[in-house]
């Protein structure tokens, strides 16, 4: 089993996770790193974490927390660096993500959203619980996570 370890974005840090990159099919997917770091700094709600995997080695980037628009809480971005796609750090990643949320206790649910034809993370987001409820103004699926037990 992966193991993914949430680790905040600093000084030091942050050029190795701008440094991180997707496919050429993938880039329009999500906001670069460097545009994901800078625009979380104006929205103190918003975590910025770096993505380390079991041997210390940086894999990925995720921006999530309370979002200004909504006042729900959201997964904002989740990128895996293209080396190190298709391992299981993006599940391992969620999972995280998901226990540090619900470690909160005051969180019912989580959302997100994502291109249409990003069928990779439309995969992973289903299989983990998402469920798809709309699409947005920009004609991204949005989607929610239940943390309330279901009986």
């Amino acid at each position: 089993m992966m193991i993914v370890n949430l680790v905040p974005v600093t000084r030091d840090n942050w050029q190795a996770c701008c440094a991180l990159s997707l496919p050429a099919e993938q880039q329009d997917f999500v906001a670069s790193n460097l545009y994901s770091i800078a625009e979380a700094q104006f929205y103190p709600t918003m975590q910025v974490r770096a993505l380390i995997n079991q041997s210390s080695t940086l894999v990925g980037l995720a921006v999530y927390g309370i979002s200004p628009n909504t006042g729900q809480y959201r997964v904002a971005r989740l990128m895996i660096d293209q080396a190190f796609q298709g391992q299981g750090y993006g599940r391992a990643a969620m999972q995280a993500i998901l226990a540090e949320v619900a470690a909160l206790g005051d969180v019912d649910q989580v959302w997100l959203s994502y291109r249409e034809h990003n069928h990779a993370a439309r995969n992973l987001y289903q299989s983990l619980g998402f469920q798809e409820q709309s699409c947005d103004p920009a004609g991204r699926i949005v989607a929610m996570y239940s943390l309330v037990a279901q009986d």
